[in-house]
């Protein structure tokens, strides 16, 4: 087993980054989501099901969903939504200081209202200034007063023409859109309409505002642009690297993160399956004076002390990172036993060391290689620093170095020239057609942890649990899809084939006597 992933816990990465101080790296990203309300935004284009309006309720409502267990300290989201309205009242629909729980429930509601009622109630009637309502959605971001790493303003409309034939309208927007660059804050168009004229009014909004040009999204598009607008904070801890194996005296501070880390549901709940009632769970402590070590079920064990148990398995190595040698890169392709994390210069530290690393490894393609502990009695790793670049930053990627046993290569045995038939292809081609899907990072999910997100957002949310869709497609579908070309191949199949020999003691024991 890889000790790593043992050590490296949300409760040991988050015990070790508490003794220190808060990581001030970390800024939140705050989106405003300004949706037009124009006619345009109710009409169906190219055939498509729903509305421009309700395709971007239903991306707002799955960013701010997946928010709810983001890891968040804070109840209150970087997300919030403004209309585009001439009424200043009915332009606010979701707040940034506006809790997450109520916000998911108002963006439910409203989605599953039917098309003719949210064109009723939505709908923006007269005349539209996008100038003042470009100033309005600058406020609601400057307000917001906490630190923020980046601001963001999209619009989403299907109007490619909202200032008509007015040149002082003209004039004012583009005015106003000059801002957005001098105050930080960076403006994205979208539109749901395919045969949408950017050329005409809009190129002029986008290039004084510094801006990327106009996408053209859908209902999925939508969300995962939302999705990276939106910066999640990342567990990072900070620690020392030892560049002279041997003394600690001389060290300097690193932080390391690990941004591929995913929110753990603890396990300090129990309910019942049928009712959903939380019950009390009690463990029997067992306090003893000593441990047994066993080594062979056949042989005594080594029993030892409580003081014997808390230095056993203590190394000379000092928790952090310390440097054994600079060489070539060692890591092969497959050679992965855990997801890569990112080690850069604490903020704090004074010291170049950091820096004269980093380039002469750059400069020679060379690669650190250090010994890693994590935290005092644990299992040391050695670990590879590559020298990258993220972001302006100077930062070296860390990867696990694997030990001999835990490399495994597969065995390949020459096989002879296989040729198919015509019919034979085809039915092979019919049946792998068949059974191929439109992957996604949602279609297969872990259903023991989608039942534990779902009891937490039905009690965050006071609403009743809601049936788990697991993406796994039911087997008698399956059949009835394939079972076709499973005819065709056996029709096909001519020559017999030899049942492989059962070799292994478990497999035997499954056989059937008669």
């Amino acid at each position: 087993m890889d000790a790593y992933d043992d050590e490296w816990q949300d409760s040991d990465f988050e015990e070790e980054t508490n003794k220190t101080e808060t990581p001030v790296e970390y800024k939140p990203s705050y989106v405003l989501i300004a949706v037009d309300t124009d006619k345009s935004m109710f009409e169906n284009y190219q055939n498509s099901v729903q509305s421009p309006f309700r395709s971007t309720l239903d991306a707002c409502y799955t960013i701010i969903d997946s928010i709810a267990l983001s890891g968040q300290q804070s109840l209150k989201g970087p997300v919030g939504i403004t209309l585009a309205d001439n009424d200043v009242k009915k332009t606010s629909f979701i707040e940034f200081d506006q809790p997450i729980p109520e916000a998911i429930k108002l963006l439910k509601s409203t989605k599953n209202q039917r098309e003719d009622e949210l064109e009723s109630n939505f709908e923006r009637k007269g005349s539209f200034d996008l100038a003042d309502f470009f100033l309005l959605c600058k406020n609601k971001l400057l307000n917001v007063k906490t630190d923020a790493y980046r601001r963001t303003v999209i619009y989403i409309t299907c109007d490619d023409n909202p200032i008509g034939n007015d040149p002082k309208r003209r004039f004012k927007v583009i005015n106003e859109s000059q801002k957005f660059a001098s105050i930080d804050i960076r403006l994205i168009v979208v539109t749901f309409k395919p045969n949408f004229d950017e050329k005409n009014f809009y190129s002029e909004v986008l290039e004084a505002s510094k801006s990327e040009p106009i996408e053209k999204v859908n209902s999925s598009h939508l969300t995962e642009k939302l999705s990276y607008l939106i910066q999640k904070k990342v567990s990072q801890r900070n620690t020392k690297f030892y560049p002279f194996i041997g003394n600690t005296e001389r060290y300097m501070e690193v932080s390391v993160s690990k941004p591929t880390t995913s929110n753990r549901v603890m396990k300090n709940m129990y309910v019942t399956r049928d009712t959903q009632e939380e019950v009390k769970k009690t463990i029997q402590q067992k306090h003893g004076d000593s441990y047994m070590c066993t080594y062979n079920k056949e042989e005594p064990g080594l029993e030892i002390t409580v003081g014997e148990h808390q230095i056993l398995g203590e190394t000379s190595i000092p928790v952090g990172y310390t440097l054994s040698y600079v060489g070539k890169p060692v890591l092969q392709t497959g050679w992965v036993l855990s997801p890569p994390y990112l080690m850069k210069k604490h903020s704090k530290e004074t010291q170049e060391l950091f820096e004269m690393f980093w380039q002469f490894c750059r400069d020679n393609d060379k690669c650190l290689f250090c010994y890693q502990k994590l935290k005092r009695g644990s299992t040391v790793r050695f670990v590879e620093l590559i020298p990258k670049l993220n972001n302006n930053v100077r930062q070296f990627l860390v990867k696990i170095l694997p030990f001999a046993p835990e490399i495994h290569y597969d065995v390949t045995e020459h096989q002879s020239e296989i040729t198919f038939t015509v019919d034979e292809e085809n039915a092979m081609s019919n049946l792998i057609d068949s059974l191929t899907i439109d992957y996604n990072v949602d279609t297969f999910q872990d259903p023991v942890e989608g039942r534990k997100k779902a009891y937490i957002k039905s009690q965050l949310l006071g609403e009743k649990l809601e049936k788990l869709d697991d993406g796994i497609v039911p087997d008698s579908i399956i059949d009835k899809r394939i079972s076709p070309y499973i005819g065709k191949l056996k029709d096909l199949d001519t020559v017999p084939t030899k049942k492989r020999e059962r070799k292994t003691d478990y497999s035997k024991s499954r056989k059937k006597y008669n």
